[in-house]
């Protein structure tokens, strides 16, 4: 048996598996998988070995598709803004891209700043084409998620200036500027670190 010559060494997992084959030496099952009686996981069908929570689990077949949930860091496309919401198109959650679909979120004027929340004008605070770090506060409706930018790290991320194209550099909590025209324009920006 090739399992049993395995012993002591690390044996890396490999990417794609049959049923029976050993998938990681020890850890739990995700879904594809089982632990047999020495404690190593086993595929139990055909796929794609993948690694969850920072590998303590494995598993075989296509990874959960990705669906925003509460709490979630979002990044996002500002598609429009309205008076009373702005619409992001949901490019990534928690850093991964979604599948099974594309997610819609929006941003009301009360979610948008975390003081003076009466006297937020979103279109002073985003512009579509904008890209956007948010959290998902709620499901809202059946067709999006209801997204925050209230918080220093959530808001605009990247800024693209209307003629020249360029990317706008932060100068403010509250501002970006062209580094080609000179031009100041308002926004509600994240901090971002580097």
């Amino acid at each position: 048996r090739r399992d049993a010559d395995a012993g002591a060494t690390a044996m890396p997992a490999p990417t794609r598996a049959v049923p029976g084959d050993v998938i990681a030496e020890r850890g739990e099952a995700a879904r594809g998988a089982r632990v047999d009686a020495c404690g190593r996981v086993r595929a139990t069908t055909c796929g794609e070995v993948f690694l969850e929570d920072g590998g303590a689990r494995a598993g075989v077949g296509a990874r959960a598709p990705v669906v925003p949930r509460v709490g979630d860091v979002v990044f996002g496309r500002v598609t429009r803004v309205l008076e009373k919401a702005a619409h992001v198109e949901i490019a990534a959650v928690n850093g991964r891209a979604p599948r099974g679909g594309d997610f819609a979120g929006v941003v009301r004027r009360q979610d948008a700043r975390a003081h003076a929340v009466d006297s937020v004008e979103l279109e002073r605070c985003f512009r579509a084409g904008d890209v956007v770090r948010a959290k998902v506060l709620s499901l809202g409706d059946a067709r999006s998620f209801y997204l925050t930018t209230a918080g220093d790290d959530l808001g605009v991320v990247r800024a693209t200036h209307g003629t020249s194209r360029a990317t706008m550099l932060p100068i403010g909590w509250t501002e970006v500027q062209c580094p080609v025209t000179g031009e100041v324009e308002d926004r509600k920006v994240a901090r971002v670190d580097e």
